[in-house]
This record gives structure tokens, C-alpha cells and sequence, in this order.
């Protein structure tokens, strides 16, 4: 093992010279991470030859604007190594990821509204309306539903919905409580997300069970909403609105 050379300070005190030079295999290795370009926490700068540093700062810049023109990670996008052309492209494409986003109607808390054009505005708006009528009239999530945005008509027949459920529910209580959740080949459906953290990566069921979503599939489950009907199968929550699946460990 290579040990850091220990030798007397001029006041007396052992003092440890710079570390011993790492091998050709270990500078190899941080050369090729570095020179991946996505990885700028790993990489030790302070291995590289000055024509290795040029190299790595324009892996770097291409990676990062690679993750910036996909307009979905704005948080992850490093904006001071844009260019003016490249900072144009950028912002167009936050702006078309943020309307698919806002067009859902789904996502109120991520459409970022400021960044939306009057005519972007009244149809999202729109889409909006007509999202929040469907979860009404669907009478499953009062909590979920904005009965300000309704008509009387719509309103009658959202609380008439929500009064089928609950007779509905409290029937199937009473016949078969122990049999709510169906059970397939070890899947377990008729559950459905109660709330989710902001990074997507703790999911809570409507039966208070707990699950820590992998960070590589956090960013799917980020966007899931109450609403959102969920089948467990083992360590996999199953998002059978959007037949997205991520995979989660239960830690409550």
C-alpha cells in the first residue's frame, strides 16, 4: 500500500508531503469517467494533463447541453456553459416540455404558467377544466375535486357520483372486508397513491404503506398524482393509469 511520505516541518512538527503519484490504471480509469462528461462530481481534476482538462471541459459542455435541450430537467441544466445560441435552444425546449406537461391538465403544481403564451394559456386552462370535471363526476377523490370550477349541472351530478361510491364502498366493507384488494400471481390491485415526496422518491398508498422509489425511476413517479390507480407486484409499483412501472422497496 502507498503511504504519504512523512518529513520534520521547520518548526518540528511532522508534516505529510503531497500523496504518492496514483498508478497509470487508477489515472486511466478517472480519465475515461471524466472524460464521460456527466459525471463532474467524480472526477478528480487534479489527476489530469493540462490537454486532458480542454478535453474533459468539452465533454462536459456537450453532456450538459444534451441534458438541457431535452427541456425536462431544467434543475440539472448548468446554464452558464451555454452559449447564446445553444441558451435559445434551451428555453424552447423548457418551453415545449412545460406545455406537454401543463396540456395534460393533470400536473397544476408543475405547469409553470409563466412560461405560456395567452393562446397556451386558455388551452391549458381549458384541458384543466375538463380534467378536474372527469375526477368529479368520477366521484373517488372529493378531496381531489375543485368544485368552483363546475356548473350547477356538474356539481349535481359530481355529488351524486361521490354518493355511488360511498354506498358502493361501504356494501363491499360489510360483504367481504378481507377481499378488497384482489390478488393475481402476487400483484395486489385496487390501490391507489395517497401522496407523493417532490423527488418522487417516497410514494404513500391509500393504505398507509410506505415505498422508497429507486432514484432512476424517481422522476416518473414524481409525477404521479393521488388520483393515480397503482398494482403492486412484489417490489414494482405499477401505474396502470399511465402503464408506467417503477421499482420500490417498502420501508413502512
Amino acid at each position: 500500500m502507498c503511504l504519504p511520505m512523512i518529513t520534520a516541518g521547520v518548526v518540528g512538527a511532522l508534516v505529510a508531503t503531497e500523496p504518492c503519484a496514483q498508478t497509470d490504471l487508477q489515472r486511466a480509469q478517472n480519465l475515461a469517467t471524466c472524460l464521460a462528461g456527466r459525471y463532474p462530481n467524480l472526477c478528480r481534476r487534479q489527476w489530469l494533463a493540462g490537454d486532458e482538462v480542454k478535453m474533459v471541459e468539452s465533454a462536459e459542455r456537450r453532456e450538459n447541453l444534451k441534458t438541457c435541450l431535452t427541456g425536462r430537467y431544467p434543475n440539472l441544466c448548468d446554464r452558464s456553459k451555454l452559449g447564446a445560441d445553444a441558451l435559445q435552444q434551451v428555453v424552447a425546449a423548457e418551453k415545449r416540455e412545460n406545455l406537454k406537461t401543463c396540456l395534460t391538465g393533470r400536473y397544476k403544481n408543475l405547469c409553470k404558467k409563466q412560461l405560456l403564451t395567452q393562446d397556451e394559456l386558455k388551452q391549458v386552462l381549458t384541458v384543466e377544466r375538463a380534467e378536474n370535471l372527469k375526477i368529479c363526476l368520477a366521484g373517488l377523490y372529493p378531496t381531489l375535486c375543485d368544485r368552483s370550477s363546475l356548473s350547477s349541472e356538474q356539481l349535481s351530478k359530481a355529488q351524486a357520483a361521490e354518493s355511488r361510491v360511498a354506498q358502493a364502498r361501504r356494501e363491499l366493507s360489510a360483504r367481504a372486508p378481507a377481499t378488497l384488494l384482489r390478488r393475481s400471481a402476487s400483484c395486489e390491485t385496487g390501490h391507489w397513491v395517497d401522496s407523493v415526496s417532490d423527488d418522487g422518491e417516497i410514494v404513500k398508498l391509500e393504505d398507509g404503506s410506505v415505498w422508497q422509489v429507486d432514484a432512476v425511476d424517481a422522476i416518473d413517479a414524481m409525477l404521479w398524482l393521488p388520483t393515480t390507480e397503482i398494482t403492486v407486484c412484489g417490489d414494482k409499483l405499477i401505474n396502470t393509469d399511465d402503464n408506467e412501472t417503477v421499482e420500490a422497496t417498502r420501508i413502512r
